[in-house]
């Protein structure tokens, strides 16, 4: 005759285990395509960062030279002898300026760190007449427009338009 065990047999069986592993493994799938998931948006929202710094970047330098030519130049685009930035003397010399991905430089020609230098941006500068109402009516300007190209070809423009000077 068998003896009884003291204490009856402890654990999982087979079936259960199994269902377990599956449960186990569809949840660590779940995880890991939430956190592949938020990586991509980081990269994203990084990637979008680093385009508008540039942009804005860029507005601003060209938005710290006079609306005027200096030397009475009426013409959209850099003048005669004008062949670099650092001639530039007034917003609209920066007509279709670029600078490629890789030679990305801020307004002292530094290069920017290397993880920007995979964008690219441009510059268009177009003569433009906006009705302003605090200008007094029809005024005529020109609308700067940066454009930064993301790595992945997106592209983030800002623009601004710039009165001719006021006179009062």
């Amino acid at each position: 005759m068998p003896r009884p065990h003291p204490h009856p047999a402890a654990g999982f069986s087979l079936p259960e285990v199994l269902i377990a592993s599956v449960i186990v493994a569809i949840i660590s799938l779940a995880l890991a395509q939430a956190i592949v998931a938020g990586h991509q948006q980081t990269d994203n929202a990084v990637t979008v960062h680093r385009a508008a710094a540039l942009a804005d970047s860029m507005l601003e330098r060209v938005l710290a030279l006079p609306y005027g030519d200096p030397e009475g130049e009426t013409n959209i685009g850099p003048d005669s002898g004008e062949s670099g930035y650092t001639q530039f003397d007034n917003v609209d010399d920066y007509h279709n300026y670029t600078e490629a991905a890789g030679a990305l430089i801020d307004a002292s020609g530094t290069a920017w760190p290397s993880n920007y230098q995979d964008h690219s941006r441009s510059v268009r500068v177009v003569s433009e007449t906006l009705d302003v109402a605090d200008l007094g009516g029809a005024h005529e300007g020109v609308t700067v427009t940066v454009t930064v190209t993301m790595p992945d070809g997106r592209l983030l423009t800002v623009r601004r338009w710039v009165p001719s000077e006021v006179s009062s």
